[in-house]
């Protein structure tokens, strides 16, 4: 079955009913123009656009007006009745917006959406202007009581592109607020209890460096003591602070201290070293190992000291505790100390570990302090929105791995066969050549010889170009707009603080004036008493 549409036609009182019929087959074709005309006769069907069929009936010479927004609107009431649903349909509705002196129905509403619902009784299809904001155009939708389901495809674009951005920024709002949003809640309030007074104060000192000049001073030492953790982890490895020390062979006696060496160096050795054969050790006795500097260590110390009572200050005044240890910033928190205290026990258990180069976990452990680097999301809020754009895009990622994997699979197979076998030993071994050709860095150490060779490397440095042209523009276009939206969330939020300060003074001042008249005229209200009460004579 085929639907009506409704279309205006000229003041002559005649409109055309418009219906979009599937394109049908050559055979049968005949039959269903034969049923179309016994349903609407006089119809005539346009198999050139899609099918549709146009009839002209009478309609009704009743003209209704329309003020909406301050612009005027005439159409005919049977237009308005073509959809039954629709409140303009309704009497009820209608009556409560007419204007008896003006003879007009009064919206206070956009007369752009309304001139699109307007039209969309009048022809069935709904259209936008590509101008209007998404969230506005779904409200005037559903103030007239029409669906975004019917909007065409031509429109649909715009209109979800707009909502989908609304979205987003919420999400983005929603996930920056993170645990501050438990405070949102007593916000303004008068009333709580000192320790709730206390926890909003400390959390707001800890977690926005802008609130106070307070939470501006700790903000700028904890990103003091952040830099130099990780300065001190990065210059440690250079090698004029290369510290080496030597010490004993694992086994030797020194006479000279009455000790014997425990370290043990070599875990093959044997400690049979005994006072008869003691003699003062020699310098082949001795061994060189790396240490860390004592100006390092206690840097570290002092950095492991801060961010462990840093941690604990924060999940004593944080009153969702779980939300806060679960949170990006308590996870990068807490990963910034325990490699420490790890590394803190295995080394006083195991003291020989200290001078063990040899041992991964621990060299796993070290690298691990790199993460204390995310601890600045606090104070660069472009990393934070950086972390955020990946964790957001995680789709558009997810799809341009997979490009990334089907061109490596390919045009591995491929060079594989049509090159030389010493270079490309394997189709696994090409998978690095042809990651490294299609990202176009391309390092040189495997490259094709033979003329298929480079057709092959061709295509897949093509074929990376177009993977990074599709992929990289949407995560750049998202970063854009989560910086931008970050920006200006950031000095609305400075805006209103400075307002509630602003009302704070101006409550303040008001008090004291009111004080201070109060004070003032305190004598005379108290004669005026006096002398109403008979205690004095009146003059």
């Amino acid at each position: 079955m085929s639907t009506i549409k409704v279309q205006t036609g000229s003041s002559s009182g005649k409109a055309k009913f418009s219906s979009t019929k599937m394109a049908s087959k050559k055979k049968g074709g005949l039959a269903n123009q034969n049923l179309l005309h016994a349903l609407l006769p006089g119809a005539k069907l346009d198999k050139k656009n899609g099918g549709k069929i146009s009839v002209k009936v009478g309609i009704s010479n009743d003209i209704v007006m329309f003020n909406v927004g301050g612009t005027k609107f005439e159409t005919y009431r049977s237009t308005l009745c073509s959809q039954p649903n629709s409140p303009l349909a309704d009497d009820t509705f209608m009556n409560r917006h007419y204007n008896e002196d003006r003879k007009e129905y009064f919206f206070d509403r956009d007369p752009d959406v309304f001139k699109a619902i307007l039209n969309y009784l009048r022809t069935g299809e709904l259209h936008l202007p590509s101008f209007i904001c998404g969230p506005a155009a779904r409200e005037e939708l559903l103030f007239w009581g029409v669906s975004d389901d019917i909007i065409q495809r031509c429109c649909w674009s715009h209109y979800n592109s707009w909502n989908s951005t609304l979205e987003a920024l919420m999400q983005l709002e929603k996930d920056r607020k993170g645990s501050m949003d438990e405070y949102a809640s007593s916000k303004g309030r008068s009333k709580g209890t000192p320790w709730e007074k206390l926890q909003t104060k400390l959390w707001k000192i800890l977690n926005k460096p802008n609130s106070s000049r307070t939470a501006k001073a700790y903000g700028y030492i904890s990103l003091i003591f952040v830099l130099i953790s990780i300065a001190s982890f990065v210059v440690e490895t250079h090698p004029v602070f290369d510290n080496r020390v030597k010490i004993l062979k694992p086994g030797t006696f020194d006479a000279s201290r009455n000790v014997t060496s425990s370290f043990p160096y070599n875990t093959s050795a044997s400690f049979n070293a005994t006072l008869n054969n003691a003699s003062i050790p020699k310098d082949t006795d001795y061994v060189t190992v790396k240490v860390t500097h004592p100006a390092f260590l206690a840097i570290d110390i002092s950095c492991l000291i801060y961010f462990t009572i840093d941690y604990i200050v924060r999940l004593i005044f944080a009153r969702k505790k779980f939300q806060y240890m679960t949170s990006l910033m308590g996870v990068v928190d807490i990963l910034a100390i325990i490699p420490d205290y790890i590394q803190f026990v295995v080394y006083a258990i195991h003291p020989e570990m200290r001078y063990d180069g040899n041992i991964n976990y621990i060299a796993i452990l070290r690298v691990a302090r790199v993460l204390r680097i995310f601890r600045l999301i606090r104070h660069v809020p472009g990393l934070w929105i950086l972390i955020y754009t990946l964790k957001s895009s995680f789709k558009e990622l997810l799809l341009m791995i997979v490009f990334l994997i089907v061109g490596m699979l390919i045009f591995s197979s491929l060079i594989y066969f049509v090159d030389d076998r010493e270079t490309f030993k394997s189709i696994p071994h090409s998978f690095w050549w042809s990651l490294i050709t299609m990202t176009t860095v391309g390092y040189g150490d495997m490259y094709p010889v033979t003329e298929l060779g480079y057709i092959v490397g061709s295509f897949t440095a093509l074929s990376g170009l177009l993977m990074i042209g599709f992929s990289v523009p949407v995560l750049v276009n998202n970063f854009i707009m989560y910086y931008k939206h970050l920006e200006f969330a950031i000095i609305d939020e400075e805006a209103k603080e400075n307002n509630e300060d602003s009302d704070k003074d101006d409550d303040m001042s008001e008090k004291r004036v009111v004080y201070n008249n109060n004070s003032s005229s305190s004598p005379s209200h108290v004669e005026e008493v006096k002398l109403c009460n008979g205690e004095e004579e009146a003059i």
